[in-house]
């Protein structure tokens, strides 16, 4: 395990992102040093930022087992979406308007599938035997009956942590002939990937890397056009060769540990799960089949950003609300399609890491800022 000195030691917000570290810190400085021209260009300058980007896109295709001619960089996981839902709705609009969307999926989802002209966004159902957040896999099955230009359907709930049946929805996809887009927000580096898959996007910041940047990975076999033409790799504007050479020394440097790291962050979230129950919180999500860093639980008689609030006095950072929101007077969508308190809730996602003294320091504190708010 790593351990990042910069990071505050009860900081439990890993989804908003962490401190780079000096190794990747040093490597955006480096970049930023020598990929100041247009990675076109035919000149050297130009060549010399184009290996760098291209030596980035590499790093980062080694570690997911793909060719780098399928990895693509962005400059923010909304913009990463919005090009690929565009991209792939471009060509497929034709056949069908409509984009079957979970109804837990990040709000850059519903928000890149409902901007797009002429598109008919339908709502999944979710599985309501458990009430877990996972998608309904009749409803799926029944809407690509109907027909669809795409779906989408996260890997994993960042909010609540349920991880979706990703294998099943993509077999399901593949026989109507469907493509499908995934949100792998909180999963590099936590959980394991799909191993087969048409698209996956991912922001950097997730595994350590810079806020500036995020993935999208497709298959040999997907067809899209977005709207700009990748430049070399990168995917609307001009490329952001300093934050794409971070993300990738990033993810090297998270890369040989990551497991180890998830394995102890399962348990320290298994412990704060046994320990809320006892304060008769509860928890949502999927207790088994989840990421390992990521826990929401409801709280009673006050709002979730006063409990905020009161943590962080007390040391404690944490968030509230929508997971893909800094603002916590946003109400979670997330726990309103699942039928839960959508307005007091709380969201911990351990940092890579994280230690035992941190969690011991919020199970310390937790009852007393509770008391506070709730009196």
């Amino acid at each position: 395990m790593y351990v990042n000195p910069e990071r505050a030691p009860g900081y439990l917000d890993a989804i908003a992102g962490v401190p780079l570290t000096t190794a990747t810190l040093s490597a955006w400085q480096s970049a930023a040093s020598q990929a100041w021209s247009d990675p076109a260009r035919m000149h050297y300058a130009g060549r010399a930022s184009g290996l760098l980007l291209d030596s980035a896109r590499a790093s980062i295709a080694t570690f997911l087992g793909v060719s780098p001619a399928n990895v693509f960089f962005a400059g923010s996981g909304p913009d990463a979406l919005r090009a690929t839902i565009g991209g792939i709705f471009a060509i497929r609009s034709r056949i069908s308007p409509r984009i079957l969307v979970g109804s837990v999926e990040s709000m850059a989802v519903l928000g890149a599938a409902g901007s797009l002209p002429g598109a008919e966004v339908v709502s999944l159902k979710l599985d309501s035997v458990a009430n877990t957040g996972a998608v309904g896999l009749t409803d799926l099955v029944s809407q690509l009956n109907v027909g669809a230009a795409l779906a989408c359907v996260q890997v994993a709930n960042a909010e609540v942590g349920t991880r979706q049946p990703f294998t099943q929805a993509l077999t399901a996809c593949r026989k109507a002939g469907v493509p499908l887009v995934a949100d792998a927000t909180g999963v590099i580096t936590h959980d394991d990937l799909p191993t087969d898959f048409d698209v996956l996007v991912a922001p950097a910041r997730d595994w350590g890397g810079p806020p500036g940047v995020a993935i999208v990975v497709t298959s040999t076999n997907l067809r899209w056009r977005p709207e700009e033409a990748p430049d070399r790799g990168w995917i609307g504007g001009f490329p952001d060769i300093p934050a794409a050479v971070a993300a990738a020394v990033a993810l090297e440097e998270v890369a040989p540990l990551w497991r180890l790291q998830a394995d102890s962050n399962r348990a320290m979230i298994d412990r704060v799960r046994s320990e809320l129950f006892s304060m008769n919180l509860s928890c949502a999500g999927d207790p088994i089949t989840r990421l390992p860093h990521i826990l929401t639980f409801s709280i009673k008689g006050a709002a979730g950003g006063a409990l905020v609030t009161e943590l962080d006095k007390r040391g404690i950072q944490v968030a509230s609300g929508s997971a893909c929101t800094a603002d916590t007077r946003m109400p979670s969508h997330v726990l309103e399609a699942m039928g839960l308190p959508n307005d007091s809730s709380i969201r911990i996602s351990l940092p890579p890491d994280c230690s035992e003294e941190t969690i011991d320091l919020f199970l310390t504190q937790l009852p007393a800022a509770l008391a506070v708010v709730t009196a």
